[in-house]
Formats: structure tokens, sequence, C-alpha cells
């Protein structure tokens, strides 16, 4: 089966905006498919891609090593996101590493392939589009980091990181290293926030019941019946 057929939902990924339905399948059926397991990495930082990555399952860890040896988290790309586009664009070294969390399964469109369609104006508009959103979104993260409480943090990290089944497939200890606090603190901010109704954990398994009302909370909306409050008993 073509995988233009295989995939229909990519049509809509953000690289295609605006194209045709026949240019977009054109697009797709000259990718690669390719699966891979947890821990796989898909664009080592500071190595050159041979292409782009648009994925089609799963969930991909954007990660930059800083000179000094520290790990930043960036993002958690997933279902019909672009990856490598604009380093397979400008034949540059990946800004940063690409990790498979869970098995993943990805469109890989070669460097020369690549080229031949970025001679199409509308995917060279589409790939600057991407990176502007990107700027913007590292931007606001980078806000909501230093300047959010951490219960507020804690329900940012949550909405970031949850499937599409409202699952966190990540540990507490993993979110206790993206917002740079101890493992208890983040039990605690978790617990208020399964107290108030809004998530529920089982087995050291988070899942969101109430997606909307965390996006209160983070923009700092919460009424007098759901503010963060110590605990019960």
């Amino acid at each position: 089966m073509r995988l233009s057929l295989q995939f229909q939902q990519l049509a809509k990924a953000d690289v295609f905006e605006d194209m045709q339905s026949s240019e977009i399948a054109d697009f797709i059926d000259t990718c690669e498919l390719r699966s891979v397991a947890t821990g796989k990495v898909l664009l080592e930082q500071d190595k050159h891609a041979d292409g782009m990555i648009l994925i089609a399952y799963g969930c991909v860890e954007v990660t930059m090593k800083t000179p000094d040896g520290h790990v930043a988290v960036l993002h958690h790309a997933r279902e019909a996101e672009t990856l490598g586009c604009m380093e397979a664009a400008t034949r540059q070294p990946c800004v940063a590493c690409c990790t498979a969390v869970g098995d993943v399964t990805f469109l890989y469109c070669p460097l020369d392939k690549f080229a031949e369609h970025l001679a199409h104006p509308l995917i060279q508009r589409n790939v600057m589009r991407i990176m502007q959103a990107r700027m913007l979104r590292d931007s606001l993260r980078k806000h909501v980091d230093q300047h959010y409480s951490l219960d507020r943090r804690v329900c940012a990290y949550l909405l970031r990181l949850t499937d599409r089944s409202n699952r966190v497939p990540h540990s507490q200890s993993y979110i206790a290293k993206l917002a740079s606090c101890s493992r208890q603190s983040i039990n605690r901010a978790l617990a208020i926030l399964r107290q108030d109704g809004l998530i529920t954990i089982e087995k050291g398994k988070i899942r969101l019941l109430d997606r909307a009302g965390l996006e209160r909370k983070l923009a700092g909306q919460e009424d007098a019946t759901t503010q963060i409050r110590p605990l019960q008993g």
C-alpha cells in the first residue's frame, strides 16, 4: 500500500500546509517507512542529518547537551511533527539530539529527495513557519520555567507530555528532572492535582482527567474551589 494511503493523517502536517492533496501524496510516497524501539537516537546533536523525519506514531524526545555537559529537554515531538527539516535544508549539523521514547514509527525523506521537494515554494514557506513556531514555543516555555510556580509548571509538563490517550508515558522522577526539583516536591504537587480531580495515578502511571482544568490552572485561572491547597489528612 502506498504510504500516502497508509498514513492519510499525515496530510495535515504543518509542512504540507496549503498544498494540493496530490502534491502531499507525492511527497509522502517518496519517503521510507521506518520503525525504531525506545532509546534509539534518530538524529544526533552536532552530526549532519541525512534527511527529514515525519513522525507517524510515537514520541521523540528532543534534547540539547551544553558545552559544560548539562542536558536540557527542549521538546517532545509527536504525530505529524517534523524533525531535521531545517538541518536538511541548510546542510548544517543538528542542534539537538532526537531520541525515541517508546516505539516510534516515522517516514524518512532522504536528503536528495527532500532537496527536490524544497524547490516547492510552499515547502520553503512551511519550513520557515515551523521554525518560527518552534522559536515562539521555546520562548514561552522558558518563560514558564523561569517565572511560574512549581504547581503551574507541573501542569505545563503534564500537558506537554501526554499522549493521544491523555496518559503520561514518563515517571515522576522524569518530571522532577524537567522541573529541576526533588521527587518529593513533584509527588506533592501531583497529589494535590489528583485531589482536585484533574489527574489520576494508577500503578505509578499518570492520566489526565480534566485537560481544560489543567490549562486553567496553568494560566492561573483556577477558581476558589480548585486552588492549590495543602493536602488533606
